[in-house]
């Protein structure tokens, strides 16, 4: 219990200076310096049960070149929310967090791509090519009507489908973390009824690869 207040404190800490920073996010990159980024983002997915939250500060470089990878990120970010149909777009930090409804994507407690889904992914496939220095953590959703308990093994189905979908329009397939949602998710601290709505959701985080890294260090020196 004191390591889930503990974790919980650190994030509200993150979060809150996220929200102070300016619309255009491009200083967001900055907040997370590199010791605390792997700290909190172990911390958020073991208190917070928010997975590509987690994935995004984990990733975080921080300082000068974190503030120049969240430039590249407030670039790409502004592209999805044009040309992505269906999507939810958010900048966090270094990172970008992308959500559907799996609605768009899943029907039932199925894994085949619905036509929705695969407009919206070819859309994203295009923009994730035009920025190829960036990583991509997929969790699929754990939905099926009907059942009260996430089904964790077809959310590690369709988050692979959706990674296959998108390697299949040339993005490469090492670029993809795809994982299933996990049952530890229940316990996210804004979500009320228990992790039931955000195992709806269809989840992208969108983070800086190394070499994307070593570039933004190197501008910044």
């Amino acid at each position: 219990m004191r390591k889930i207040v503990s974790g919980l404190v650190v994030v509200g800490f993150v979060l809150s200076s996220m929200s102070c920073v300016t619309t255009d996010n491009a200083g967001q990159g900055a907040l997370v310096g590199a010791a605390g980024g792997a700290i909190v983002g172990s911390l958020i997915g073991d208190s917070t049960g928010d997975a590509i939250l987690g994935a995004i500060i984990g990733a975080a470089i921080g300082g000068a070149a974190g503030a120049y990878i969240g430039s590249y990120m407030d670039r790409q970010a502004a592209e999805m929310r044009q040309g992505v149909e269906g999507a939810e777009v958010e900048r966090l930090g270094e990172g970008i967090r992308v959500t559907f409804d799996i609605g768009l994507f899943f029907e039932g407690g199925g894994f085949e791509l619905l036509t929705a889904g695969r407009e919206s992914l070819a859309g994203m496939a295009v923009i994730l090519n035009r920025y190829p220095d960036t990583h991509v953590f997929i969790e699929g959703p754990a939905y099926v009507p009907g059942r009260y308990e996430p089904d964790v093994a077809l959310s590690e189905r369709r988050a692979r489908v959706m990674a296959d979908f998108l390697n299949s329009r040339n993005v490469r397939a090492d670029r993809f973390t795809a994982r299933g949602y996990s049952r530890t998710e229940s316990r996210g601290r804004s979500d009320p009824t228990g992790g039931r709505l955000r195992n709806k959701r269809v989840g992208l985080a969108i983070m800086a690869n190394d070499n994307l890294k070593r570039t933004a260090r190197t501008q910044v020196r």
